[in-house]
């Protein structure tokens, strides 16, 4: 077995990976980058056309990180020259009496982000496409947007190949297990071991497996999203169509959606899905799954409740307590950070969760408040 010796080690090359080894190449910084699939595989959580992102959380800490997470896109599109942001507006509702909107409103309210409060019956003058009941609460935050996700991952390993001359990107290379024992974190491949003077684990739903002593409270989920291709795709386009977030009264009546992008149809899930291996085959999106969102499309978006579903994708959630996330370093071992999960909710902050990762890695501290993540 070969062995080898890297400033920076990476594990995983999906939305945090990358965003860590392009923050770190763009520092000057030796960047290895291990991905156990090919690049850009539909293994995990980070592939696919586009995701959602607002400003328009009800958690006031996530909240608050969203201007400092919309300056980092920014920051990479400008290094990139290249646009990954759509920007689409967003609106959530939901039924009268849940307090879903009212946060999502004072949130908005206080980061000073424009948007503005209505009833149903008010969205649906406004946006015929829609039926809501007419006493739902809405908010609208016409800021809010798509980021282009398979090329924004993409896009940031090339950068840190072309910002670091000593980045090495290492695909198809499964990570068999992390050795702590030595002085340095180690890395173990089935053809190379790696000595890492910093070590970075952003394995997704694979975290627990690398990092069993952590016994992090971590559950892997199968989420599944399904594509609609109505007779009339005009009133689903980009500027007359949003990205929706509805939060239901219950966490299984929670969906999102967002318009039509480069011809794949109209985007629509349910939040959350059922525990899953992620090493187990992919399954097939039963009928019962696909019964539920045409049911919830007919109540709300029936233009959309009968149209033919033209491409269907699998994702893993990988769930912590409270959907939050974990970005932290391991209590045992400084030279090693977690980053892991992502809740389901993650994309649109990996960027900056980069940059933390580096700043983390390179620095020491960061001045991003990273509180609410903290393995404690």
């Amino acid at each position: 077995m070969r062995h080898a010796r890297a400033k920076n080690v990476i594990v995983g090359a999906g939305a945090m990976g990358a965003a860590a080894a392009y923050h770190l190449a763009r520092r000057g910084e030796e960047v290895w980058l291990v991905e156990q699939f090919a690049l850009g595989h539909a293994r995990g959580s980070s592939h696919g056309a586009a995701r959602i992102i607002r400003h328009s959380y009800a958690d006031r800490d996530s909240a608050r990180l969203m201007p400092l997470a919309f300056r980092a896109w920014r920051e990479l599109e400008a290094d990139a020259a290249l646009p990954l942001f759509v920007r689409t507006g967003g609106v959530s509702f939901n039924p009268s009496g849940a307090t879903y909107v009212d946060q999502v409103a004072d949130n908005l309210r206080a980061l000073d982000v424009p948007h503005r409060r209505m009833s149903g019956a008010d969205w649906n003058d406004a946006n015929p496409t829609f039926t809501l009941p007419h006493d739902h609460d809405v908010v609208f935050e016409p800021d809010a947007g798509m980021l282009l996700a398979s090329k924004a991952v993409a896009t940031q390993i090339e950068l840190a190949r072309r910002l670091s001359p000593s980045t090495r990107i290492l695909p198809e290379t499964p990570v068999r297990r992390i050795d702590l024992d030595g002085a340095h974190p180690v890395v173990v491949t089935d053809e190379l071991t790696i000595e890492a003077e910093r070590l970075i684990v952003a394995a997704g739903a694979w975290v627990g497996r690398l990092l069993p002593e952590l016994a992090l409270p971590v559950q892997p989920t199968r989420q599944q999203v399904l594509y609609f291709r109505p007779d009339d795709p005009s009133p689903f386009e980009i500027g007359r169509f949003p990205g929706f977030i509805c939060m239901g009264a219950t966490v299984d009546e929670t969906f999102y959606g967002m318009p039509d992008l480069q011809g794949l149809g109209v985007k629509v899930a349910r939040h959350g899905g059922p525990d899953t291996d992620p090493d187990a085959p992919v399954l097939e999106i039963g009928e019962a799954y696909r019964g539920l969102v045409r049911d919830f499309l007919r109540a709300n978006i029936p233009a959309l409740a009968e149209a033919e579903i033209g491409l269907t994708e699998i994702c893993i959630y990988t769930v912590a307590p409270g959907e939050r996330f974990l970005v932290d370093r391991h209590p045992a071992r400084p030279d090693v950070l977690v980053a892991s999960p992502c809740s389901g909710h993650g994309f649109k902050f990996s960027c900056l969760i980069g940059r933390v990762l580096a700043d983390l890695a390179a620095d020491g501290s960061t001045d991003v408040p990273i509180e609410a993540w903290r393995l404690s």
